[in-house]
């Protein structure tokens, strides 16, 4: 029985040795690495990781934005000079809506489509909703609005009518997923959508 207790006994103590020297190697490893100024580096950069991504999404987010918003600059601009250019008549045109209206959406969605903007749900000839001298389309968030009776003061401060051409457009964001890395719950307060304006004058 002593014997037994005595075998025990030593396996209890080599264990608990060998588990001591497990973790003085792991201590030692520990400050060999810290001591060695990789620790230090991987510390830093696993706390610089969060703030390099939110950087960088943020980066993308709002370039990505901004290209977005020069697009639809440049598609409400080709849309207003088209309108513009025509006569407000429904010459050789059956539809309800006059001629010009049609080609100012089809060149505003034509615009879009090529720059890689999916728009062709815009049907040139059937807008959502009209009155005498507005037209809207509207569909999957998007929204055209051309308007041939605008009027506007011009620098002498004469009245003169125009053509308006807003044009609205869903954008999506990656940064408010991001930015809870930094923050559990934070996120900012960002547009669904965004909309851009043209006024030109009316030539015809």
């Amino acid at each position: 029985m002593n014997r037994l207790q005595n075998l025990r006994q030593t396996r209890v103590t080599t264990n608990t040795k060998g588990e001591r020297t497990m973790i003085g190697l792991r201590r030692n490893w520990l400050r060999l690495l810290w001591a060695s100024g990789r620790g230090s580096q991987l510390l830093e950069f696993a706390l610089a990781l969060p703030f390099l991504l939110v950087i960088l999404i943020g980066m993308i987010d709002f370039g990505g934005a901004y290209n977005l918003k020069q697009n639809l600059t440049n598609a409400a601009r080709e849309g207003a000079r088209v309108a513009v250019s025509n006569p407000l008549t429904n010459a050789n045109c059956s539809d309800p809506q006059p001629c010009s209206i049609e080609a100012s959406a089809d060149a505003v969605s034509q615009y879009l489509t090529n720059a890689g903007l999916p728009a062709s749900c815009i049907s040139p000839t059937a807008p959502s909703s009209s009155g005498t001298l507005t037209w809207t389309y509207s569909c999957n968030g998007i929204s055209l609005t051309i308007n041939r009776g605008f009027v506007f003061t011009s620098t002498g401060g004469a009245a003169v009518q125009g053509t308006q051409v807003s044009l609205t457009y869903p954008v999506t964001w990656s940064f408010n997923r991001i930015i809870g890395l930094l923050v559990r719950g934070a996120g900012a307060s960002l547009p669904s959508t965004l909309t851009t304006t043209v006024v030109m004058q009316n030539l015809v």
